[in-house]
């Protein structure tokens, strides 16, 4: 095993994300570390050559959290000073962002659990020489260690991994060499699939979505009617001995899925699919008996309405609303699409939030951190909470949670959980404590 180890001297790192140039990069890439190293040993004058048994290899990296932050700066063009102007474009102001992390929480270490061990002396007399990483504000230390802690977070390479790191390849230090002949900036290293080791993702206690899509336009406003609708249609099919899992009289019932088309750009709020959540870990003959009566479902009936419902055809694709990912990647953020009705009104002096990290905690997910409510959702498309009618008299609202880990999804919280309402998604964090 190779180790090195990285540490911030004065707990920050100046990096921008090559892929977002706003936000900053957290951990350290393996490819700025490796140019880091290539330009040191060119700087003082050591052959770089070893570090080319490093090209290819993906190394595990372990850090602990660091906040997000951007600072900016404003330069004013000469013309606004009188002087004649500078900038054939004839702009008078530029706003240039420096995304940085701060509050690092303690090394960065870089594992190659299979690198050769004659680089461990080159690459160490090269470490000593490295001052800065990113950009020349941002002071390291690096060194070669033996033995590496346990670290709150520790990216492996993955084929299924969430996060992408840029690695250099075989022939990176050619390129490096050749961008630095010509004048020119190196081009970007491949990226490589990691997932997290470490973090232990808080589970949801649904498993499977099993969906079918109506025929026509429906509100998703009219989430309890549809979830009701479906839920008599589905119990009609399985008659007397319907499974506890549809009737819910018996301890752990599936939840009835109203899906909607929200979240980007063109999302118009319809529904996409009409359903069920199952519980996690049941077993094949539970499934069975919740599929089987789902899949006659011809038609729901919701107020005055019908729609006919279906599975689509298998030359159909799936729109992305209705992709498991969507409404379950882990996540430290999370927002309603469909308001969370509360458990039960707050007592005397106490605030909603209180109320609402009860249910989050009483639906099986860990407490929140924070909550915030508000009638308009966080996410695109999703009609205000008074829109929306429960099953009765109640109070709910739309929230934003913050949790301080990731929560697996779905998310569904508040008393009409199991009737479309209380859904929520998972917030691009751009990982904003990591």
């Amino acid at each position: 095993m190779l180790a090195l180890r990285i540490d911030f001297l004065n707990g920050v790192y100046h990096a921008a994300n090559p892929a977002a140039h706003a936000t900053s990069e957290w951990p350290p890439h393996p490819d700025r570390v490796f140019q880091a190293l290539v330009a040191t040993a060119y700087g003082t004058g050591i052959d770089p050559q070893p570090l080319r048994k490093l090209e290819g290899l993906a190394p595990e990296v372990a850090f602990a959290d660091a906040s997000a932050a951007r600072t900016g700066s404003i330069y004013t063009d000469a013309a606004s000073l009188g002087k004649p102007k500078r900038r054939p474009w004839g702009r008078t102001k530029v706003v240039k962002y420096d995304p940085v992390r701060v509050g690092i929480g303690g090394p960065v270490y870089l594992i190659w659990p299979d690198a050769p061990s004659d680089l461990q002396e080159p690459l160490a007399a090269i470490a000593t020489g490295v001052t800065y990483l990113g950009r020349a504000k941002t002071p390291v230390a690096f060194s070669l260690v033996d033995e590496v802690p346990e670290m709150p977070h520790r990216l492996a390479p993955s084929s299924t991994g969430d996060q992408l790191l840029r690695v250099p390849h075989a022939g990176r230090l050619d390129e490096l060499d050749a961008a630095f002949d010509a004048g020119q900036r190196a081009s970007v290293a491949g990226m490589v699939r990691y997932t997290d080791v470490a973090e232990r993702v808080a589970p949801s206690p649904w498993g499977e979505l099993l969906v079918l899509r109506p025929a026509g336009v429906v509100d998703m406003r009219r989430a309890v009617q549809l979830a009701s609708g479906l839920r008599a249609a589905v119990l009609s099919r399985a008659g007397d001995g319907a499974s506890p899992l549809l009737h819910g009289h018996a301890g752990d019932h599936a939840a009835w899925a109203v899906i909607p088309d929200v979240g980007h750009t063109h999302a118009r709020g319809h529904v996409l699919g009409l359903g069920l959540w199952l519980p996690h870990g049941i077993d094949d003959s539970a499934r069975a008996d919740c599929v089987l009566p789902l899949m006659q479902v011809k038609h729901v009936n919701f107020g005055d309405r019908q729609v006919s419902v279906g599975l689509p055809p298998a030359h159909q694709q799936t729109p992305h609303g209705l992709w498991r990912r969507t409404w379950c990647a882990p996540s430290r953020t999370w927002a309603s699409v469909t308001p969370v009705v509360l458990d039960r009104h707050p007592k005397r002096g106490q605030r909603v939030e209180e109320v609402l990290a009860d249910s989050v905690e009483m639906a099986g997910y860990p407490r929140p951190v924070d909550v915030q409510v508000s009638q308009w959702s966080a996410v695109r498309a999703a009609p205000l909470a008074r829109a929306f009618s429960p099953r009765g008299r109640g109070c709910w609202t739309h929230v934003v949670l913050a949790f301080d880990r990731r929560v697996g999804g779905p998310l569904l919280v508040g008393k009409d959980r199991h009737f479309g309402l209380g859904l929520l998604r998972p917030v691009d964090d751009s990982r904003v404590v990591r």
